[in-house]
């Protein structure tokens, strides 16, 4: 039986892409939010080196400290990207839908100096991953099945109710993102620091980030339930119920074979 499994338990390892893990993943996701956060609050220090590589008079305004931060979230974002394409050796569906569009939103950010598409950047985001899920689901196609590759094994109707919990959730997000910078960037002004603006980039870098992580914590239980269930299942399936009935069949033709000929004949009969 060993003999038998150990090539194939070889050749998956091999045919399985690697993936980031520990400090490399942490750096990946977390790396061009800690550029964005530093631009912001010490932009004070890196606009002058900004308009002077760009020969403009521009980051250095004051009030332009999110113009700084998405100076430096493209940069950033665009190493943690190719890193990690080249390291996994694929681009996941949901990292290249996030990359598109923080790509786009920052370029026009900077180049018609609109804050307002960093503003609508994370509603853009939340939406289209709700879109993509949903979509995928009534279109047969489990793509958060896809995405955890193999790292959770679940059944598929516990698949389907939690690619919709993850649906609802974008969807709150995206909604709370356009009630917060719509009513706390109301009242500022062009030129002048605005601590509503301020409010809603630390609720962007902080308060999603933190929201997140407590929605998959609250998905713990959930996730349990039916990983024990899937394993459940497979070590049924994985029992000796093929030895068994073979030696039971073996059984039986022993007993035939030592069975008097008389009863025998009767009972073939």
């Amino acid at each position: 039986m060993s003999d038998q499994t150990t090539p194939q338990t070889t050749a998956a390892s091999t045919n399985t892409p690697p993936r980031l893990k520990g400090t490399e993943k942490l750096l990946v996701d977390m790396g061009p939010l800690v550029a964005m956060f530093i631009g912001y609050f010490f932009g004070g220090r890196i606009a002058p080196l900004l308009d002077k590589l760009f020969g403009t008079e521009f980051f250095a305004v004051e009030g332009n400290s999110l113009f700084v931060a998405v100076a430096l979230f493209l940069p950033a974002f665009a190493i943690a990207f190719a890193y990690s394409a080249i390291k996994e050796r694929r681009v996941a569906p949901m990292l290249l839908v996030t990359a598109v569009v923080a790509v786009l939103l920052s370029v026009l950010t900077l180049v018609l100096r609109d804050k307002g598409f960093t503003y609508i950047k994370p509603t853009i985001t939340y939406m289209l991953f709700a879109v993509l899920l949903g979509g995928g689901q009534l279109a047969g196609r489990n793509f958060m099945k896809t995405l955890f590759d193999g790292a959770l094994v679940m059944p598929d109707h516990a698949w389907k109710t939690l690619t919709w919990r993850f649906v609802g959730f974008f969807v709150f997000c995206a909604l709370l993102n356009e009630v917060l910078w719509r009513s706390l960037t109301a009242d500022c002004v062009e030129g002048i620091a605005c601590d509503g603006e301020q409010t809603w980039f630390n609720i962007k870098i902080f308060g999603f980030t933190a929201l997140y992580f407590v929605f998959l914590l609250s998905q713990g239980p959930f996730l349990a339930k039916h990983m024990q269930q899937s394993d459940d299942k497979h070590a049924k399936d994985d029992s000796p119920k093929g030895e068994t009935s073979l030696a039971t069949e073996n059984q039986n033709k022993i007993g035939e074979t030592n069975m008097p000929e008389g009863k025998k004949t009767d009972r073939q009969l």
